[in-house]
Parts: structure tokens; sequence; C-alpha cells
């Protein structure tokens, strides 16, 4: 860990034992994103609640920008109970429980409505409450949208229009795997170096949620962008099961229905904010193409194959019973 964010870390735990010398529960909430990110604004909603539903037995702080370590070093943290509640990415839950790399399975969700109702539902507690055994306790799923394909050489309207594309991806091997059946060529690469890479034709391509692509102005460099959505972003909610279990049955409930409501700011925002942020690039010269339900259906057939040899090496019941959730919501 580096030295600023131990001193950090020293510094919250000396604020913890003057919190409780207090009788007052400080919880100490790292995240990743600036201030001006949206999960910053619903964490902001989630203090709010937390604070007013206990009557300030509980005093809320909201770290942003890593200032409490990476997740990684805020979960491991969060068992010493330095730090209560972090919100990592699936990718990074599943170094703690494997299960978890299933969200991050491409076309496992055919719409954004869907993908809430499995992870809202029996499928996401199911999955959520894996946690327990490792220390922690999971509140729900925060949503950061579809990852979406663009690139310089030619529109993805079909299967077919992936042959021979470099994109950079992130370090995802069923999401390497996947391109590939469709006949990219996907390379994984540090996102800071995307956008020269780009500029310079190191690689044609890249894939995130447009709101991203708008943000790091990748479009500056792009010409064609589709709706591919071949992967659903999340965040989740996780508290330390050692705090959580220290509360009251009316404080739980506070961190619970707050959880809710933050997610709720999340789900608002990122629908509200993908869509205006497509509009931004169309108008700034973007070439957006609609894939049709028929060519990502056949998408989602030729990567099947790959997501299946995944989830038999996560958890083939697990992911079993998350398609037939799927399909009774279609």
């Amino acid at each position: 860990m580096k030295l600023n964010k131990l001193f950090t870390l020293c510094a919250v735990s000396m604020i913890a034992v003057s919190s409780y010398a207090n009788a007052a529960k400080t919880m100490r909430i790292g995240i990743g994103v600036p201030e001006s990110h949206f999960e910053y604004a619903a964490m902001k909603k989630f203090e709010e609640h937390v604070e007013q539903a206990t009557n300030n037995s509980i005093d809320v702080k909201v770290f942003a920008n890593n200032q409490l370590g990476n997740d990684q070093e805020a979960l491991e943290a969060i068992k010493q109970n330095i730090v209560q509640m972090n919100l990592p990415s699936p990718a990074v839950l599943a170094n703690i429980v494997k299960d978890f790399n299933i969200l991050s399975l491409p076309f496992i969700f055919p719409t954004e409505d869907i993908a809430n109702q499995v992870v809202d539902g029996e499928w996401g507690q199911k999955l959520a409450s894996k946690l327990e055994r490792a220390g922690y306790v999971g509140l729900g799923y925060g949503n950061f949208g579809f990852r979406h394909v663009t690139n310089n050489t030619r529109p993805i309207a079909t299967a077919k229009d992936f042959d021979g594309l470099k994109l950079r991806t992130m370090q995802n091997k069923a999401h390497l795997d996947s391109f590939r059946a469709l006949g990219a060529n996907p390379t994984p690469m540090a996102f800071s170096e995307l956008f020269s890479s780009l500029q310079q034709g190191v690689v044609d391509g890249q894939e995130n949620p447009y709101t991203n692509i708008y943000s790091q102005r990748l479009y500056e460099v792009q010409k064609y962008v589709s709706n591919t959505g071949h992967v659903y972003s999340w965040v989740v909610f996780v508290v330390g099961k050692r705090f959580y279990n220290g509360l009251s049955e009316e404080e739980q409930t506070a961190l619970n229905d707050a959880a809710k409501i933050a997610i709720d700011h999340m789900r608002i925002s990122v629908r509200e904010q993908d869509k205006q942020s497509l509009q931004n690039m169309i108008d700034a010269g973007l070439v957006y193409t609609e894939i049709s339900p028929e060519e990502k259906a056949k998408m989602r057939e030729i990567v099947a194959p790959v997501v299946q040899q995944f989830a038999d090496d996560i958890n083939p019941e697990l992911y079993r019973e998350l398609t037939a959730t799927v399909d009774s919501l279609q």
C-alpha cells in the first residue's frame, strides 16, 4: 500500500477511536471515482439517509478518488474495521468469491431491466450471501451500464463486422476469448494508454460504457460506435460483517434502505448519462449503428460456447440458475 494511503488509513483509525469514545459509529466508505461521478452523488444520498434515519448514531464519511486505497486495499481494511464499506467491481470481488466472475461474462443480460431484476431478486441475493463467509455483507448492486464497441475501421452491424478488428479490452480472459470467437483481435491495454493508441492506430477500437467513452473523449479518435451491449458493468455495495453485526436492527435497516436509495440514483443516472453521452458523440460526428435484435442474437450464439466454458469453471449450477432466471423474464 502506498505510504500516503497508509497515513490516511491510520488517520481514519484514530478518528474511529474518537468516534466510538463518543458513542457514535463512524462509517467510512471508500470509492474509486471522483466527486463529479454519479456514484459519489449516490453515496452522498446514502450518507444523508443513514444519518437521518439513525438520528446520527452513525456518522457516514464518503472518501472519493481511492483516498482509502484501491478496492482491494479497501476490502482488506474492511476486515480490520478500519474502513466499513467499499464498492468494488465483480471482478475484484471474484478474488474473494470466485462466483462473482459470472457477472463479468458477455451477453448474459439482454436488457438493463432484466439485469436489474436478476440482481435484485433471489439469484442476486444468493450471490451476495456468499460474501458472508469471507467477512462481508452485500447490500446490493450499483449500475455502471452496458459496454459498447467503437472503432475506426467500419460500422459494426453484424457479427462479421468484427473480423480482424484490433480492439483494446480489459485484462479479462472471458472477454478476450469472446472477441476472438467473433473474429476480432483483442488486446489488453492500460486505460491510460488507450487514447494515444487509438490516435496512432495501434488499435482500431475499444469497448466501454457510453459515459466513459464520452468523458474520456475517446470519440475524438474514433469514427464508429455500435450498441453491442456485450457486458453489463456493476459495482457491489459491500459492508464489513463485523461492522454490520455491531449495528442495531434499526441501524441495519437504515443501511439497507440507504443502499436501495443510492442504487436507484445510480440506475437513473446511468440511463440518463448514457443517453446524453451517446447523443453528444453523435452530434460531434461519431457514426452510430443500431444492431438489430436478430444480429445480437447471432453474436450471443457465437460467443455462447466460450461463455459456457468459463461458466463451467466458475460455478455451472449458479450459471444455470442465472440463465433460467433470465429466460423467465423475457
